[in-house]
């Protein structure tokens, strides 16, 4: 059997998640793709335009969309991040932006060298690159959803230090053919983003995208190592917590057969907190699953 391998260049970007934009590329389930995104926004700035000269849009674009044929709504798209190749990398500072924004006196964006797997930001730093996805989300049964905030039950800007190379996230479909865009990479980023920024870049994304008839979710769920996160969203913290949590004793029910005793007892002894990026109420809940693929009669979800 032949898989589709695909390259949708950085030219096919959007600044949302749209469900009627037309699609930039077709492929079956199971096909690898190489989504190339954008550093637009950055080079201009490196050039001298003012940051208030570009739209706020434009620091998220996402390339895409991709169609996955027969993939269709109350399924979940499952995307197996391969490789991240980062191209070019950058420090962004701007001033009165996120929380460490009163620091900064004047706005400026600067070129970081790429040597050896490191970023050298000065003579005596050097910062290891760790890449990952910043903005992952499928578009919306209709209209447009922001790739800002919130972070949506179909993805957007989760900025989670988790979505590099080798991890799996999976999202819920919800429009034929799901639509799945990629952008906002990050050379390295701390967990949180906690300065509403990365070392931004543009790269080379290669996932495998698969409909997945074994996995049902409502929200994110992220495979990485030996941990599950389920991505709990929304209006409050409180809610997102809640919304994490629910998901969590799900899987823990479902997908493990776990009674409801044990799941309790799982969760109070082994569960995890811990925010997600800034965009709006996320949090986390992070499931070991190491105990659980060791016990008598349970399988870990793969």
């Amino acid at each position: 059997m032949t898989v589709d391998r695909v390259i949708i260049p950085c030219q096919h970007r959007r600044t949302a998640l749209e469900a009627h934009a037309p699609p930039a590329a077709r492929v079956s389930s199971g096909a690898i793709v190489e989504f190339q995104t954008s550093d637009e926004p950055y080079e201009l700035l490196a050039r001298g335009i003012p940051p208030e000269a570009l739209s706020l849009e434009r620091f998220n674009q996402v390339t895409g969309p991709l169609a996955i044929i027969g993939a269709r709504p109350g399924q979940v798209l499952r995307i197996d991040i391969l490789d991240i190749i980062i191209e070019r990398a950058w420090l962004v500072s701007l001033r009165g932006f996120g929380p460490l924004g009163h620091l900064i006196e004047e706005s400026r964006c600067e070129a970081v060298t790429l040597l050896d797997g490191t970023l050298t930001i000065s003579e005596r730093l050097r910062i290891p690159v760790q890449p990952s996805i910043g903005c992952i989300g499928l578009a919306p049964a209709r209209g447009v959803s922001s790739t800002f905030r919130p972070v949506w039950p179909w993805g957007g800007n989760l900025d989670l230090v988790e979505l590099g190379p080798g991890s799996t996230i999976w999202l819920p479909v919800q429009r034929p053919e799901a639509y799945l865009y990629i952008g906002d990479v990050h050379a390295a980023i701390g967990a949180g983003e906690p300065a509403h920024v990365g070392i931004e870049a543009a790269a080379r994304v290669i996932v495998r995208t698969t409909v997945d008839p074994e996995v049902r979710c409502r929200a994110p769920r992220i495979r990485t190592g030996h941990t599950l996160l389920l991505v709990g969203v929304g209006p409050t913290f409180s809610a997102a917590q809640q919304h994490a949590l629910q998901q969590a004793m799900e899987v823990l029910r479902t997908e493990f057969a776990l009674t409801q005793r044990e799941a309790y007892a799982y969760a109070c002894a082994c569960l995890s907190y811990r925010f997600g990026g800034p965009a709006g109420p996320v949090v986390l809940a992070e499931l070991p699953l190491q105990l659980l693929s060791h016990s008598s009669g349970m399988r870990t979800p793969s």
